[in-house]
């Protein structure tokens, strides 16, 4: 009877690896289980932090973005307001400052102030302003001859591409094929006047006044001086153009630009005595 006990024990003893190995291999599979949990749960956390890097990237891109624009602006304005009063400086005396006052102004103030002045002070009043309204202006101006010389005025500082087809306009007359006022130029440039400070301010004084009514005096030095206070290439290509028949107007429309270029024709020209009223013009706004 007591013989069986130890048969009994030994069966106990067969089963029992087997049930371990049973428990084992549970264990494992729940190890397996949070192992592929803790994975899961670790590539979310990674996931959210991947997301949440790339979006504070994304903001300080678009703060970065945001400075460098308020930057680009501001430089923009104060370029703007130093072109403009080396416009008016270059201007001369010959301007009223009533005028002055007006240019580089595009608001609806300026504009019901103009609709007082004759044509020839709203064209000039309006260097500096470089707008779509002062533009149109401009444009539906110009066929008039008298009014040629006070829209090359302003044009100044504008350097849009509906400027330069006014300028193209003005300086060349596609009826006879010739630029405008070149042979007047050619003549001037023969005996000297060219260079002349003189000739320049009677010129001036006759546009301002009589030539208002009477058409005034156009000729290929008015349509280089639009180009004060611009540096593209349009301008740098106009001025070697009639650089030969219009080098004092070419030196004033340096006036403000430290440039390369602009030193390689002031280098050209500080040598020549005849030539120094304009070169010193050339200097205006320029710190160097």
């Amino acid at each position: 009877m007591f013989e069986k006990e130890p048969k009994f024990k030994e069966k106990e003893a067969e089963k029992k690896p087997e049930e371990e190995k049973g428990m084992e291999e549970e264990i494992e599979e729940k190890k397996e289980i949070e192992k592929g949990f803790n994975q899961a749960e670790l590539e979310k956390t990674q996931k959210e932090e991947k997301e949440k890097i790339e979006r504070t990237q994304e903001e300080l891109e678009e703060t970065f973005k945001k400075i460098e624009k308020e930057k680009s602006e501001e430089k923009k304005s104060e370029g703007k307001e130093k072109n403009l009063e080396t416009i008016k400086e270059v201007m001369g005396e010959r301007v009223p400052e009533t005028l002055k006052d007006l240019m580089g102004d595009d608001s609806e103030e300026a504009w019901k102030e103009r609709e007082s002045k004759d044509a020839t002070d709203v064209c000039i009043s309006l260097a500096g302003v470089a707008s779509e309204k002062s533009r149109e202006w401009l444009d539906k101006h110009k066929e008039t001859l008298k009014l040629w010389w006070g829209i090359s005025r302003g044009l100044m500082g504008d350097d849009s591409e509906e400027a330069w087809k006014i300028r193209d306009h003005l300086k060349f007359d596609s009826k006879v094929n010739r630029i405008r006022g070149g042979v007047w130029a050619r003549i001037q440039k023969s005996i000297g006047l060219h260079k002349s400070e003189r000739f320049f301010r009677l010129k001036e004084a006759f546009n301002t006044g009589l030539g208002k009514k009477l058409g005034g005096l156009y000729l290929p030095g008015d349509v280089i001086r639009s180009t004060t206070g611009l540096d593209s290439e349009k301008s740098w290509e106009l001025r070697k153009e009639l650089e030969d028949v219009t080098p004092a107007e070419v030196l004033m429309s340096l006036a403000g630009s430290d440039s390369k270029k602009a030193w390689e024709i002031r280098k050209k020209y500080e040598g020549d005595k005849k030539l120094r009223w304009a070169y010193e013009k050339s200097l205006i706004e320029v710190e160097s």
